[in-house]
Formats: C-alpha cells, structure tokens, sequence
C-alpha cells in the first residue's frame, strides 16, 4: 500500500529540505542553487499525487486529503512566524512584514488560488512554492470532477505543451514548473507497471524543460538554466531509484528519513525565523564559528520546532481533520453516544475515509 511511508521517499525528502537550509543559511558558493531543492520536491510531490488521485473516491476527497494533510502545520507553522514578525519587528528584513490579516487571508488564499485577487504578504517567503502546488492539486481537482482521473497524465502532458507554446517567453507563469510535477507523476506510472505512459511523460517534462533552456524563458523565482535541468533529470532518476528500491536501503537511513517526515513543518518554518534568530543571536557570515553554527546548530534548533509541530499538531490532526472535510456528518456520527446511530457504523466509516 502507497499509503505507507516510504523511506526512500523519504529520504528524499530530507535531502530536499537541507539542501534549502544550506542555501538559506549557508553563504558558500557550493549551495548557491539550493532552490533546486524545491523542485525535487516537485518532483517527489507529483509522484505522491498521482497515487493520492488513484485511490480517491471522488474529487472532494482528494481536496480533504490535501487539505487535511498540509492545513495542521500551515496554520501552526503560520501563526508562529507571524507572532515572532509582530512581536519582534526589529528583527524582520524589510519588506518581509506580515500583518495578521495577511495570515488569516493567507489560509484562503492558497487553497483558493487567491480567488479574490488580493494584494497580501505571504508569512514567509518560502510559502512561494506552495502556491505553484496548489495549482497542481487544482488541476488534479479539476481532472477529478470531470471524471477523467485515469487520463490525469496525458492532460497534464497537454495543458503543460499547450500553455508553454501559447506563452511569451517574457512572461513568466506556474507553467514553468509543471515539467517537475509531470516527472513524479511519470514515475508513479513506471511504479505501476505502465511503462509506456511512463516513459512518455518523462520524455514531454524533458522536452517542455529543454524548450524553457532553447527560447531562454523567464523564470525569476529559479532561473531557467542547464543546471536546472540537469536537476530534473537526476531528480526523475532518483524518485524511481528511490521508489522502486525502497525495500534494499539499510536501516541507518531511517535516521534521514526522519528529517524527511519533518521536512514539511521545517520548511514552513525556517527562512524568516531562521534568519531572525541569526540577527537576534548576531551571528555573522565570515568566522569559522559562525559558520557553524548556520550549518548545524540553528537548523538543529528548527528541526527540533517543526517535530514539535509534526509530534503533535501535525501528525494527530491530520486523519481527523480529513475525515471532517471529506464527510462533516460521518465525523459527527462518530461523537455520538454508542448504539444512538444503530445500522450505520459511524466510526468504521470515518477510519476507512481517513486511511484513504
């Protein structure tokens, strides 16, 4: 079952997530592209998808289950670097402000492609990638309700080549992300034994990435260079490796793993709070100590926050929260005295929504 953690995966994950952290805090030449780290999990996002879409009974369930899985953390990760913003305000980079308004708005923003079009600031920079996925999840949403899931890859495949072609190369949108997102679903297919759909989306992420480098198009948040898709190739490579081979790695990589199963908490968490508590601690750029400390005791000191959020915000909110989404009566019934709702197995229900 898919609904398992995957060391590997995981694992991945955590490469991910540290090579952000080092491209945050770390001013070495070595780390200079450490954006590359958001598109793998790009990547590692469309492979996970792709099963969440297969075993969702219906396009509302896959929103509760997105929802549910990334709404507990957001909200904690949110409010904590929104206090410190407000309470600390000396501390915070200019232009990097949140009003608590932003927050709140921020939690309907995403989810709803900021349906009202408002002008808000994001609690923390990184949030940035979180708006590309949810157009992702959108567009599965979207294919979902028209009851085409089982064609989710070709139209994804379309709906990237058309928009590409369509758009300036002066005019920079999510669309120059998507190839990433093609990539992990290609390799779900592979996994599943469907080789040949597999092997074509693979080969239309690469083409549609070799054209964003051919026509230089415009992409300020990661610039579009060989570099860039050197990282989708090996990333696509890695997923598969890291799928397909999950049962051979050797138990020492559980240690790694574990910083994948945080990743998400720490990477909500760490940039603005990361860098306010360098200006708080006056940690400079230069000394071998400093150093030091950028590298392993302050995104120690944030790995050990978001397991905080992940122990017990993230991790016993997210089945509950699920199920209430995905049916509110069914997470009702289950609150109900014992033989009041006789004939109809409230909890049971509610267990097998949220094992989805």
């Amino acid at each position: 079952m898919k609904s398992e953690r995957s060391v590997g995966i995981d694992c991945l994950r955590a490469i991910s997530i540290i090579w952000v952290l080092l491209y945050h805090f770390v001013p070495v030449q070595a780390f200079n592209r450490g954006t590359f780290g958001v598109l793998l999990f790009f990547i590692i996002s469309g492979y996970c998808i792709a099963f969440s879409v297969e075993t969702s009974q219906t396009a509302w369930h896959f929103s509760a289950k997105r929802l549910g899985r990334l709404l507990p953390a957001l909200i904690v990760c949110g409010l904590l670097t929104t206090l410190f913003k407000n309470l600390m305000p000396e501390l915070v980079e200019h232009g990097r402000e949140v009003k608590w308004v932003h927050y709140v708005y921020t939690l309907i923003a995403l989810p709803t492609l900021n349906v009202l079009q408002a002008n808000y600031n994001l609690p923390d920079g990184a949030y940035w990638s979180l708006q590309i996925e949810f157009q992702f999840y959108f567009f599965c949403f979207l294919t979902m309700a028209l009851g085409l899931k089982q064609r989710l890859l070709a139209l994804l495949c379309a709906m990237t080549v058309f928009r590409t072609l369509t758009t300036s190369t002066d005019y920079y949108t999510s669309n120059d992300f998507f190839p990433f997102f093609i990539a992990g679903v290609s390799v779900a297919a592979l996994v599943r034994g469907r080789t040949g759909k597999g092997i074509a989306g693979i080969l239309v992420a690469f083409a549609v990435e070799l054209y964003h480098l051919k026509f230089n198009v415009k992409q300020p948040s990661v610039p579009i260079e060989m570099y860039r898709s050197l990282l989708l190739w090996s990333g696509t490579a890695a997923v598969y490796l890291a799928a397909r081979y999950d049962h051979v790695l050797p138990r020492s990589f559980r240690a790694l793993a574990f910083i994948g199963v945080i990743s998400y908490p720490l990477y909500l968490l760490h940039q603005d709070v990361g860098n306010m508590i360098l200006r708080w601690a006056q940690i400079g750029r230069d000394t071998t100590s400093d150093l030091l400390v950028r590298t392993f005791v302050l995104p120690a000191f944030l790995a050990a926050i978001a397991w905080l959020v992940y122990a017990f915000v993230e991790k016993p909110t997210i089945k509950p929260l699920t199920v209430l989404i995905a049916d509110p009566l069914a997470w009702f019934r289950q609150w109900r005295p014992q033989g009041s709702d006789r004939g109809y197995p409230a909890a049971e229900r509610s267990g097998e929504i949220a094992r989805q």
